[in-house]
């Protein structure tokens, strides 16, 4: 028996209040977002100090090396039905048995293509051990593919603190239990796939226990055809983008060494803890806010705007200050034998603003299903990327990297004069809504620069240099907060924080 009762009318976590309601709850779940992926962020940093001193680049070249067509493979599997879960109007129980359901299927297919086509896998990269990895790593296709349904009906509800917890919880339990230990007992980079293998059990398990979700199969036409229709153009933007992303590291991984590729894949992950912060807002907060007000033109231009300055706020001088810090924290977090990691983070870095600028946009072509933009976009990227690995990579690493970082400059060009003609936002608009972010970029390296160079030269150990930059920073920014807030933070985040401090103020009168 069929069952066309709508989630969002059944669901008590639905977000159906009225617009005041929504700015709440987006505030508190990109307060819980931030402090729950920073503290994921944190550990995982500390897990990888702990395994970069026990492991050698090659246990992670192979890694990484699988890791490109797993990672492929999975988005393959999820069929754009995630995104479909999240942007779709009128969801239905019958839609969300059917998503589990294709999901299911597809993941057993990919687990049976990965170990007939692991062989060519590893001949491709040509680095020894690739093949066996990338057999066993394809458990996780049938394991996550239970995960998937319950995770989009929480990020479409907006209610991503459970998200977070599970991710948490399984990164402790993965890779800080299991990995460590493995390695540490001398398992190599096996350590790190059963590592990642525990991690996909138990977030999966956390999301289907506190969920829920209808899990009894259902395959009919009708509903196949109006998930598919829908995740067909994120399926293709979402492929594309994969590619884009890690293209360098195929050059790499084919044209060089595992060492080199392991070394290339640490810089990158690196760079990435930002912009991974950033893009868990994204898509499981703005994304899915933009979605519900998709038909509001004046509240998605002015979402866009505002997301786009707070961007330009955090990321611009966030960019600057890893890339000129960049020798401390390789030093402080891989380690002293890790120093050709310092020349490729720091180039990456320089960029690593425009991937986080590039959020806001996409979210809004999301929200849209402006599908032909996305791949438009993609399209672009990616031929950039490739292009550029292919011109670059004789020249070494560092190489690559500059020519990734031109690609993701052009790349955040694309979506925003797509997402800009999408909104109705004008050239001036969207410029003006960089300018704190730049002030605060050139405010911040003037501060941090000179204070660093000369503890350089005074041979001063990197967690020295790097604490006392810190604190200098700190104190200019705190003395700013005091004396002029709204130069220091802009009006918007003024206004939020305004907002923030009423709210409490309330609640203590109604406790009161």
């Amino acid at each position: 028996m069929s069952d066309d009762s709508r989630i969002d009318d059944r669901d008590p976590l639905a977000n159906t209040g009225p617009p005041g309601s929504m700015k709440r709850t987006l505030a508190a779940g990109a307060g819980w977002t931030t402090a729950l992926q920073l503290t994921s962020k944190a550990i995982e940093l500390g897990f990888t100090a702990v395994l970069a001193r026990i492991l050698f680049p090659h246990d992670f070249g192979v890694i990484a090396g699988a890791t490109i067509f797993i990672e492929l493979a999975l988005l393959l599997a999820e069929v754009g039905i995630g995104a479909t879960i999240v942007q779709m109007p009128g969801l239905t129980r019958d839609d969300v048995r059917v998503a589990g359901t294709l999901v299911f299927l597809s993941g057993i297919g990919y687990f049976l293509l990965a170990q007939l086509f692991a062989p060519l896998a590893g001949a491709f990269l040509n680095i020894d051990g690739v093949t066996g990895v990338l057999r066993v790593l394809a458990l996780v296709f049938v394991i996550q593919s239970f995960g998937i349904v319950p995770e989009n009906l929480l990020v479409r509800r907006l209610d991503v603190r459970r998200v977070m917890i599970a991710q948490v919880l399984a990164r402790i339990v993965g890779t800080g239990g299991v990995g460590i230990a493995l390695a540490w007992l001398g398992w190599g980079y096996w350590a790190l796939v059963a590592a990642a293998l525990v991690e996909t059990v138990v977030k999966a398990a956390w999301l289907v226990a506190i969920v829920r979700p209808p899990m009894r199969p259902l395959l009919t036409r009708a509903g196949t055809k109006r998930l598919m229709g829908r995740s067909a153009g994120f399926s293709v933007a979402r492929i594309l983008n994969f590619f884009a992303l890690r293209s360098n590291n195929l050059v790499v991984g084919r044209t060089m060494d595992a060492a080199a590729l392991g070394i290339y894949s640490r810089a990158f992950n690196l760079m990435s803890v930002p912009s991974e912060l950033y893009t868990r807002i994204a898509e499981r907060l703005v994304f899915p806010a933009m979605a519900q007000v998709q038909d509001d033109a004046a509240r998605l231009r002015a979402a866009f705007l505002r997301g786009t300055e707070l961007t330009a706020a955090i990321g611009m001088p966030m960019s600057a200050l890893l890339a000129v810090l960049a020798p401390e924290v390789i030093e402080i977090i891989l380690g002293s034998r890790w120093a050709a990691v310092i020349g490729p983070f720091a180039i990456l870095c320089s960029a690593s603003y425009f991937r986080l600028g590039s959020k806001i946009g996409g979210s809004l072509q999301r929200a849209k299903a402006a599908t032909g933009a996305m791949i438009t976009n993609q399209i672009v990227y990616l031929a950039m990327v490739v292009g550029g690995a292919l011109i670059a990579y004789p020249y070494g690493i560092e190489a690559v990297a500059l020519a990734g970082s031109i690609a993701v400059v052009a790349s955040y060009i694309t979506i925003n004069v797509n997402a800009c003609r999408i909104a109705g936002v004008d050239l001036r608009a969207f410029v003006a809504s960089h300018l704190h972010g730049v002030l605060l970029a050139v405010l911040s390296v003037a501060v941090v620069l000179p204070v660093v160079t000369a503890l350089r030269r005074a041979a001063a150990p990197a967690v020295v240099t790097l604490g006392v930059a810190g604190a200098v920073l700190a104190v200019v920014a705190l003395l700013l907060f005091w004396r002029r807030p709204r130069w220091l933070l802009g009006d918007f985040l003024v206004s939020l924080m305004n907002d923030a401090a009423r709210s409490v103020a309330r609640r203590r009168g109604a406790v009161s």
